[in-house]
């Protein structure tokens, strides 16, 4: 089962500007991939990282984590129709992972990384969102577009 957590991030505005930047980087990253893996007729995430991993680290600063999320993100957009060339926007949704954002509960805070390295952003959430998370055993959160303007993330948490 999935349960969702919401907690509104309270970053300074010096990380509201990193936050956007790495989103947007990110979201290009996927366009290249898609271009590469329309180019060749080749949609399989493993079969685009031999492709264009290396390129997409110097290319977009991505750390190694980010570019396989980007990739992965890339894959199950074309697992349904390779029919049309996919695109994303600048500010859409990645999938964060635990080597990308960490929760530190005790001091209300996610550690996550941004193309300046790892920045501690304090959160606020509910008691109940806080009971999600202190029994998660594993937590996918998606950054949201519209995150650094409400500073809003979105935890996904299985349980």
């Amino acid at each position: 089962m999935k349960l969702i957590a919401q907690l509104k991030l309270q970053p300074s505005p010096e990380q509201a500007v990193l936050l956007k930047q790495t989103l947007e980087a990110a979201n290009a990253a996927c366009n290249y991939i898609c271009g590469v893996a329309w180019s060749t007729r080749t949609f399989g995430t493993f079969a685009l990282q031999k492709l264009c991993y290396q390129d997409i680290r110097e290319t977009f600063g991505l750390s190694a984590q980010m570019t396989v999320r980007a990739f992965a993100k890339v894959g199950d957009a074309y697992k349904l129709d390779k029919q049309t060339q996919r695109t994303f926007l600048p500010l859409a949704a990645i999938a964060y992972d635990d080597r990308i954002l960490s929760f530190a509960l005790p001091d209300s805070s996610i550690s996550i990384w941004t193309l300046d390295g790892r920045q501690t952003i304090p959160f606020v959430c509910g008691e109940r969102q806080r009971a999600m998370l202190r029994m998660r055993q594993m937590v996918n959160c998606a950054a949201v577009c519209s995150c650094w303007s409400r500073r809003n993330v979105t935890a996904s948490s299985r349980v």
